[in-house]
C-alpha cells in the first residue's frame, strides 16, 4: 500500500542506517523546540507520542517530529515540495546538519521527489509524476541505476494503455528508494526483510494554532439543587427505652426500614 508522506531528515551520525534500524529513543522536548523554530510564532500544541507511521496522510495542521541525537527529522506539509531545489535555506537552517535528506510523496498524482544536501550544497534532487519529470538536478546515486535501466517498471492496471512519455519506473518507488538506501527505510508495504519499519521510529505529534492562539477554556460544573422530592428521606434515629442498652448500628439501621435483626440468641 502507497503512503503519502513529507519528511525533512537532519543527520549528522556516519551510519544512520545502522542507528535507525537498532531503535531510537525520542526527545520530546528537543523535538517541540525543533517545531517551534519550524512555525515562527505559531502556537504549538503537544498531542503525545506518536511513531514516523504517521506522517502518512498527516493533516495540514500537524507536524510530526523526533530528535534522536545526531538524527532528527520533521514531518507535515511544512516541508512539502514539488521542487527540492527550491527548498528554502530557512528550513534547512532549523538544525546545522552534515547532511539533509528529503522526501515528500502522494499517490493520489502517483509524485515522488527526493533531495539530498551536504553542507548546506544541494547534491541531488528529483520529482516527477509518472509522464513529467518536474525536476532533475545533480549526478544520479548508484541506487538509481536499476530504475533508469527499466528493472522497475510501471504497473498499469488492466486495460489501460501504455503511455509513450512514461518513465521506465514510477516516481513514488523512485523516490523511498532514496530513504531506504540513505536512512535503511520506507513507508509503502510491504517491507522488505532488511528494511526498518516507520512504526517503530518514535516521534512527537503537534497542532499547529495561530499565533496568540488560546485553548478553549473548561465548561464548569453545573450542580443540581437537591429539591424536597429528591432529597434522601431522613429517618430519626431509633433511641433504647431507659435502662436498655444502646443498639448496635446494623440494629438501628435495619430498625429505620421497619424490621429487626436476629437476636443475639439465634446467631450462635
Amino acid at each position: 500500500m502507497a503512503a503519502k508522506a513529507s519528511m525533512l531528515w537532519f543527520v549528522d551520525s556516519d551510519d544512520p542506517v545502522t542507528d535507525i534500524r537498532r531503535g531510537l529513543n525520542n526527545d520530546p522536548h528537543q523535538a517541540q523546540h525543533l517545531v517551534q523554530q519550524l512555525v515562527g510564532d505559531g502556537v504549538v500544541v503537544d498531542e503525545g507520542p506518536c511513531s514516523l507511521a504517521d506522517a502518512d496522510g498527516l493533516p495540514d495542521d500537524n507536524v510530526i517530529a523526533g530528535v534522536y541525537g545526531r538524527l532528527a527529522v520533521i514531518c507535515g506539509r511544512a516541508v512539502a515540495t514539488d521542487r527540492p531545489s527550491e527548498f528554502t535555506d530557512t528550513r534547512l537552517r532549523l538544525r546545522p546538519t552534515a547532511v539533509a535528506v528529503l522526501l515528500h510523496t502522494d499517490p493520489v498524482d502517483s509524485f515522488g521527489a527526493f533531495a539530498r544536501w551536504e553542507n548546506g550544497a544541494l547534491r541531488r534532487s528529483f520529482a516527477a509524476d509518472p509522464v513529467d519529470i518536474r525536476e532533475d538536478e545533480g549526478l544520479p546515486y548508484p541506487f538509481e541505476r536499476g530504475f533508469w535501466a527499466g528493472e522497475h517498471p510501471l504497473q498499469y492496471a488492466e486495460g489501460v494503455p501504455h503511455d509513450p512519455q512514461a518513465l521506465p519506473f514510477h516516481p513514488q518507488e523512485f523516490a523511498e528508494q532514496s530513504t531506504r538506501d540513505w536512512l535503511g527505510f520506507r513507508f509503502t508495504r510491504p517491507l522488505g526483510p532488511d528494511d526498518a519499519d516507520p512504526r517503530d521510529i518514535p516521534a512527537t505529534r503537534f497542532a499547529i494554532r495561530p499565533p496568540g492562539w488560546q485553548p478553549p477554556p473548561e465548561p464548569e460544573r453545573q450542580t443540581e439543587p437537591v429539591s424536597a422530592a429528591t432529597e434522601p428521606a431522613r429517618h430519626p434515629e431509633v433511641r433504647p427505652e431507659p435502662g436498655q442498652p444502646e443498639a448496635p448500628a446494623g440494629n438501628r439501621v435495619a430498625r429505620w426500614f421497619g424490621f429487626a435483626p436476629k437476636s443475639e440468641s439465634h446467631e450462635s
